[in-house]
């Protein structure tokens, strides 16, 4: 199943939680062909005169042909948001908007089947051509970046299916058992329209889920079924639903909502209230009872963690192409292992670095926030003022997670509003966590985080529809994490040496780390024993690593791949930028123009960045 197709806004609710983002092209492998030279002259011929060069052509922009992208643009957006009822209600406030009447929307929580992934390749397609008819030197140049994006989403909606039942909806952390009532929480009622909706989309779970267990059979069938330890904790999570049938945070939280409908007559609002109730204690809890049997009568199918881990041609080819798809980029494997690898002992070398000045840094403890939230974001904002612009007027709403959900919540999280709902912001705090390192939690959520980033580009009408709309999770969470950078490099309030450790020893052991660790078990079939070896070798406690790791990198391959190489692109690409330019290097121009590109591909991305370090040549020059 093409993972563009698998869920759609489905898991684009949270940021934190699993996002659904687009495969990028798998590299060719092919070198450059190096051109054979003849001496004519040695080899007694007479030399031709020289050509003259042909002319480059020249074009002219056309008004019609930037009128027939943004046509398509917002035509392949409506297709898009509108392909079930979840997706529309996570991208469009609005309908009028975009000329959508709401009633033409399937309010289902879409389709779990390979057919219907066959379907959408060929609509993809047919706006595939539509766009090939569009000359990209008739677009103005700062349009063009949005072209390529749009290009490169289409190209990959377009592309058939090699990999039919390749992909794992259920995972431990990020799965869809897990994200499903999360999302609903998360649904936000603002009118009867948005209430009815909701009830429509819980009443569908039966269909929903029984399509994502005949998927699972069939992957038990082909023989490609879970590991027994990750099937247990996908039962695990099922249970504790399905024991929540009176207890549910979701009759806490349509409840609150219903409540805050002012419009709506007691009688109503009771009226919806009992149907809510209705349909969690029926269609939804039935729902992952018949999940949680179907699994559980698969065990038999399990693998063990060497069959799982041991990948034929196919499956490695599976394998670069999610973690492309993760990255957002069209590196091999070969190469991103490389990238990582450099990324990995820059870190290791900075926290040897500060170890050395401070030998007590890892029993050091600083809680890095001041005590009120409000405070440390009003905070981060002066830190980012003097290298990024201030954000147009939004509006920013701090919420504690209900109680009910704090189990399953990170410290702190950010909710994606609808692409015409950009100025009203939520993030969510778990007050019932200990974050010592608040303050970069907050700068990876808020300022300069994901916050940050969606306001000023969704905000820049510059930027293509699609473009805005896509969840690319590698750049989202490259730039999240380079935010959280940012901040550990300029902030004067705490000890620097103290906050830059707590970002390097982030990144590297929960990102970088199991990244490279999930190359070397799944695509290079490491061995528990030779990857033991591996990490001894490059400095740390072999044996303890891999009893932390292992397993999950098996069951969950693909997982850390966009925050690992998200972030290794974006902090590569600025130390290179900033190599090359020396003393001419100007980090708020930097961040200004990667921002004002939007978010895409890293190959076109740092082709464009490039473009500006040259310009900054040639001005001084």
């Amino acid at each position: 199943m093409k993972r563009t197709h698998r869920l759609l806004a489905m898991l684009f609710a949270l940021i934190l939680i699993a996002s659904t983002l687009l495969g990028c092209k798998l590299s060719n492998g092919q070198g450059d062909a190096q051109p054979i030279t003849i001496d004519t002259a040695e080899a007694g011929q007479t030399a031709a005169p020289e050509e003259t060069a042909a002319p480059t052509p020249t074009f002219t922009i056309s008004q019609a042909a930037l009128d027939s992208l943004n046509t398509l643009d917002m035509d392949v957006f409506r297709w898009y948001a509108t392909s079930d009822g979840y997706s529309f209600h996570m991208f469009i406030d609005d309908p009028s908007k975009y000329s959508i009447d709401p009633a033409t929307v399937k309010m289902t929580l879409g389709e779990f089947t390979e057919e219907d992934t066959d379907r959408l390749t060929v609509e993809a397609g047919a706006y595939l051509a539509r766009f090939e008819a569009i000359n990209r030197e008739e677009i103005p140049q700062e349009r063009q970046f949005s072209y390529d994006v749009l290009h490169q989403i289409l190209m990959d909606l377009a592309e058939p299916n090699e990999y039919k039942y390749y992909y794992e909806p259920l995972t431990e952390y990020s799965g869809l058992q897990a994200n499903l009532p999360l999302s609903f929480a998360l649904f936000e009622l603002k009118n009867t329209r948005d209430v009815e909706d909701y009830l429509a989309l819980l009443a569908d779970m039966p269909r929903y889920l029984g399509q994502v267990l005949a998927y699972e059979q069939k992957r038990a069938e082909l023989e490609m079924f879970m590991t027994e330890p990750a099937l247990d904790a996908i039962l695990e999570d099922c249970k504790a639903i399905i024991d929540s049938r009176d207890t549910s945070f979701l009759y806490t939280t349509f409840n609150d909502a219903i409540d805050q409908l002012t419009n709506l007559s007691p009688e109503q609002a009771q009226t919806y209230k009992d149907k809510n109730e209705s349909l969690l204690q029926n269609e939804y809890i039935n729902a992952y009872q018949t999940l949680y049997d179907g699994l559980k009568s698969l065990r038999k199918s399990c693998r063990s963690y060497e069959e799982a881990s041991t990948y034929n041609e196919t499956q490695k080819s599976y394998f670069e192409f999610c973690m492309q798809d993760e990255a957002c980029n069209a590196l091999s494997v070969e190469e991103t292992l490389e990238m990582l690898k450099n990324e990995y002992f820059y870190l290791l070398y900075d926290i040897y670095s500060i170890q050395d000045q401070n030998p007590d840094i890892f029993d050091t403890q600083i809680n890095l926030s001041s005590g009120n939230m409000e405070t440390d974001l009003d905070y981060l904002k002066t830190v980012i003022s003097p290298i990024l612009p201030q954000l147009p007027e939004h509006n920013l709403l701090l919420t504690d997670v209900p109680e009910e959900l704090q189990d399953m919540f990170a410290p702190a999280a950010y909710v994606i509003p609808a692409l015409d709902d950009w100025k009203d912001n939520i993030i969510y705090i778990n007050t019932a966590t200990e974050d010592q390192t608040l303050l970069l939690t907050l700068a990876h959520e808020g300022y300069p985080g994901h916050l940050y980033q969606y306001i000023d580009q969704r905000s820049n009408e510059n930027i293509g529809t699609m473009q805005r709309v896509m969840n690319f999770g590698g750049y989202a969470e490259g730039w999240a994490q380079f935010a959280e950078y940012l901040v550990a490099v300029n902030q004067t309030k705490y000890d620097s040496n103290y906050v830059r450790f707590q970002f390097d020893y982030n990144v590297l052991f929960n990102a970088i780390l199991p990244a490279m660790l999930s190359i070397l078990v799944n695509y290079y079939g490491y061995s528990e024993e030779a990857l033991q070896n591996y990490v001894t070798a490059v400095g740390l406690d072999g044996e303890q690593i891999v009893s932390a790791y292992y397993e999950t990198v098996v069951d969950q391959p693909y997982y850390f791949f966009e925050y690992a190489v998200g972030y290794s692109q974006l902090a590569q690409l600025y130390r290179d930028e900033q190599d090359n330019l020396g003393d001419k290097f100007d980090m708020a121009s930097f961040l200004r123009t990667y921002l004002d590109l939007g978010p895409g591909y890293y190959e076109l991305i740092r082709e464009k960045m490039d473009v500006w370090a040259d310009g900054l040549v040639s001005d001084a020059a």
